[in-house]
């Protein structure tokens, strides 16, 4: 599943968002869109109802805090080249991160979800953002800015409609 954040993509995220979720980002914002994970858990850090983690390139260090919490559903948000043009985004499983290339990171990103997973129980899904730049000092490029704009704005829809009574809801008060 590729393309920008449009209805294929955001139907396969909202299906897989239940419960409490933690949003890890990972990357590293100084060297361009490798930052895009960074910058959703930035953009979700005051949602409601969502927990979000700043992890950078070190997420091995939240992996025992994030098992601890009991979520139920923890969502890796990473650079990740899916050789896609920039700002694409795929929804993909830990078992699939073994087709794309290896990360930034020290610890590869599909051995922390599978990790998570089995600590914890959640369910581990891996929002992979196809970078352009990636070098020392430079700017989040507008496709993946974007990408991670629409992202947020996506998922703070899905947090605001999770946290609103139903009709249903409301006439069993």
């Amino acid at each position: 599943m590729s393309a920008g954040p449009h209805a294929s993509i955001a139907d396969a995220l909202i299906a897989r968002l239940r419960g409490r979720v933690v949003v890890v980002g990972i990357g590293n914002p100084l060297f361009g869109d490798d930052g895009a994970g960074c910058a959703l858990a930035q953009a979700l850090a005051r949602v409601p109802g969502l927990d979000a983690v700043q992890a950078e390139d070190v997420p091995e260090s939240y992996v025992a805090k994030l098992a601890d919490g009991a979520p139920d559903v923890v969502m890796l948000v990473d650079a990740v080249d899916l050789g896609a043009p920039p700002g694409s985004v795929a929804v993909l499983g830990p078992e699939e991160m073994a087709r794309y290339q290896p990360s930034t990171h020290r610890v590869p990103l599909g051995l922390i979800a599978e990790f998570v997973r089995r600590e914890s129980g959640a369910d581990v899904l891996v929002l992979g953002i196809q970078p352009g730049r990636v070098q020392l000092c430079a700017a989040m490029g507008p496709e993946v800015r974007r990408a991670v704009e629409s992202l947020a704005a996506l998922i703070r829809e899905w947090a605001a409609a999770r946290d609103t009574p139903t009709a249903r809801e409301v006439a069993e008060c």
